[in-house]
């Protein structure tokens, strides 16, 4: 049973972490900027209305403003043929799939490589950095991880690719007095791996994602945008629906080094609405 002393703590990791939409957004219109383009990552985010007819919803992604593709696999069509559907309807393959285990697996990295570069994609996203369920890790686990991770990435960047790696919050748990994220960046050759940040899971873990792209600047070529509901289990919205001050994150752009913009929900209850309420968000966004 939650007491009046757990809910007045949670709350205050929401204030603390996760901040109202508009409250830091008052700029003046003159000078407010709008998102170039942005994306989406099809595979959780738009789910079975894109499975069950992915050329209908692939066409109805480029309408609603979309442009930029993060996903694996060619929807049942054929990689040739989905390559001129996609130029036809103006969308491009940004990034694809790889894994740690590929990080320990050269034949298994090649095949991940070999499907980005068939698909003419730029990145390959490593979204899990252990091979097991991450619990209990030391610092010393995190620079292990970052070693490999760099390994992988010159390998990627020899066939043309540039690995990035995807934190989640527990990157954010202190771990020996220190965040781990603040192990692993640093760690991680500039060079050969980046960070897809989720702008979610860094709320989730109770920290601002503009610390640290204060902090690392440059490092943040993706952006997954994942909002955040206003319960106390802080679960997922619908970008533009729940509590994540995006103008407020993306007036830092330039110091990321931002280049892709890419929509996010982990198991929306209807995909297609999902879509279509952050692209009516991200495309009217001033910040």
């Amino acid at each position: 049973m939650t007491t009046r002393r757990d809910f007045l703590k949670i709350s205050g990791l929401l204030s603390g972490a996760c901040f109202l939409p508009g409250i830091l957004s008052a700029i003046p219109a003159e000078t407010q900027a709008k998102l170039p383009h942005f994306g989406i990552i099809t595979g959780n985010t738009a789910g079975k209305w894109l499975e069950e007819n992915p050329r209908k919803a692939l066409k109805e992604l480029a309408a609603l403003g979309y442009r930029d593709l993060e996903f694996g696999g060619d929807f049942g069509m054929g990689v040739p043929a989905l390559k001129t559907f996609l130029k036809e309807c103006k969308l491009r393959p940004v990034a694809g799939p790889t894994s740690m285990n590929a990080m320990h697996d050269t034949q298994q990295l090649m095949k991940d490589i070999k499907a980005c570069q068939e698909l003419g994609q730029e990145y390959i996203v490593c979204y899990w950095p252990w091979t097991d369920g991450g619990e209990n890790k030391t610092l010393d686990d995190w620079k292990k991880v970052a070693d490999n991770l760099n390994k992988g990435g010159a390998i990627c960047k020899k066939e043309g690719l540039k690995l990035l790696t995807h934190n989640h919050d527990i990157e954010f748990r202190l771990t020996e007095g220190q965040l781990p994220f603040d192990t692993l960046v640093p760690a991680l050759d500039p060079e050969l791996v980046n960070v897809e940040l989720d702008l979610y899971w860094v709320n989730k873990g109770n920290q601002s994602p503009e610390t640290f792209i204060r902090k690392y600047p440059g490092r943040f070529p993706i952006f997954h945008v994942k909002d955040m509901d206003k319960t106390p289990g802080r679960g997922f919205a619908y970008v533009g629906e729940g509590c994540i001050d995006f103008p407020s994150i993306f007036r830092l752009n330039k110091t990321a080094g931002v280049k892709h913009f890419i929509v996010e929900h982990d198991n929306p209850e209807n995909p297609e609405l999902c879509v279509k309420t952050a692209a009516r968000y991200l495309s009217g966004l001033k910040f």
